[in-house]
C-alpha cells in the first residue's frame, strides 16, 4: 500500500513573470531545460538548446538518467552513486532551487521534477515554468544560445521509493487492488490500437482508467486551470483522494498526472517505471512462469 506522505512538501507550477523574477533575486537557484523527443523524432533536444534557451539554463539531458543495464527505454537509474555523480556534474547542490522547463510535446519537465523528486531533493525548492519556453517567448523574456559549462558541485541522492513502483508492484496490486491504475497514453493505444514500438502487445492495464496527459493543457500548452483538471479526472471516475498508480508507454508522460496531483494537493501517488513497455512486452522476464502474469484488456470485442 503506498503510504501516506502529507507531510511532504509540493513542488510548484509559475508562470514566465515569476521566473523572470526568480531569477533576477535569487541565488541558489538553476534553470533546467528538460527537453526531450522520443528516438522516432528527427528532434534533437541538445542542438535546439544550443541554438536558444532562457539565459543562463543548464541543459538536462534526461537520456543520461537511464539505466544502461535495462533494455527498456526510459526506465529510471537507480543507483544512488552514480546518480549523485550525474547530478553534480550538472553543477547542482541539494539545497538549489530548481526550475525546470521544456520544448517538448511530451511535456517533460514533469519528468525531470519527479525524477528529483526520486532522488530526494526537497520537493518544495521543485519549480515547473507553465509553458516551457513558448510561454517564456510570448513573455518576452530572455534567451542565449551557446553551450553550457558547469562547475561541479557535491550532490548526495537518498532515493524516495515511494514515488515509484515496479512490475512486481503492478502483480500484487492486480491480485489485492489497492491502488487505481491510470494510464496517460493515447485512447487509441489504451483501447488496443498499434504500440509504436515492436514487440509489444496491445490494449492496457487491466482494471486501468484511461486519462491521456492532452488533457491537462489547453491549446498553448498551459495548463488548464486546476479546478477544470479535478473535474474531468472525476468525470472518469478517479478518486483523487485515493492512491494513484500513473503509466504511460515508457514512463515519460506519466509524471505529468502525478505533478498535477501535487498541485491538487493529493500526494498519494506514484509512477510506474517500466509503464508498458515493461508490462506489454511478448517475451518472459526471469522467474515468470507465462505472460498471463501480465494479462492485458483492450476495448474491442
Amino acid at each position: 500500500m503506498l503510504p501516506t506522505i502529507r507531510e511532504q512538501p509540493m513542488p510548484w507550477l509559475i508562470n514566465a513573470a515569476q521566473l523572470d523574477k526568480f531569477r533576477k533575486n535569487q541565488k541558489a537557484l538553476i534553470i533546467l531545460d528538460a527537453s526531450y523527443h522520443m528516438p522516432d523524432d528527427p528532434r534533437d533536444p541538445k542542438k535546439e538548446f544550443i541554438e536558444k534557451h532562457i539565459v543562463n539554463a543548464h541543459f538536462l539531458d534526461l537520456s543520461a538518467f537511464q539505466d544502461p543495464q535495462s533494455n527498456l527505454p526510459n526506465l529510471l537509474l537507480l543507483d544512488e552513486k552514480r546518480l549523485s555523480e550525474k547530478i553534480g556534474a550538472l553543477g547542482i547542490r541539494n539545497d538549489y532551487k530548481l526550475i525546470f522547463y521544456d520544448n517538448s510535446g511530451l511535456h517533460t519537465a514533469c519528468r525531470a521534477l519527479w525524477m528529483f523528486k526520486m532522488v530526494g531533493h526537497n520537493p518544495q525548492q521543485l519549480y515547473i515554468l507553465d509553458g516551457g519556453l513558448a510561454a517564456w517567448e510570448r513573455y518576452g523574456g530572455k534567451t542565449e544560445s551557446g553551450d553550457v559549462t558547469y562547475s561541479p558541485k557535491h550532490y548526495s541522492v537518498k532515493l524516495q521509493p515511494m514515488y515509484l513502483r515496479t512490475l512486481a508492484n503492478i502483480k500484487a496490486n492486480l491480485q489485492n487492488p489497492e491502488e487505481q491504475m491510470v494510464d496517460v497514453r493515447h485512447p487509441v493505444r489504451f483501447a488496443g490500437g498499434p504500440e509504436p514500438r515492436p514487440g509489444l502487445r496491445t490494449g492496457h492495464i487491466p482494471g486501468s482508467f484511461c486519462f491521456p496527459y492532452t488533457v491537462f493543457f489547453d491549446k498553448e500548452g498551459l495548463f488548464l486551470p486546476l479546478d477544470k483538471i479535478r473535474r474531468r479526472l472525476m468525470d472518469v471516475g478517479i478518486d483523487i483522494t485515493s492512491p494513484i498508480i500513473s503509466s504511460c508507454g515508457s514512463g515519460t508522460t506519466a509524471p505529468i498526472l502525478n505533478f498535477v496531483l501535487d498541485l491538487l494537493n493529493q500526494p498519494n501517488h506514484a509512477v510506474y517505471n517500466g509503464s508498458w513497455s515493461e508490462w506489454g512486452s511478448e517475451t518472459l522476464y526471469p522467474g515468470e512462469q507465462s505472460i498471463e502474469e501480465r494479462p492485458v484488456e483492450t476495448c474491442v470485442g
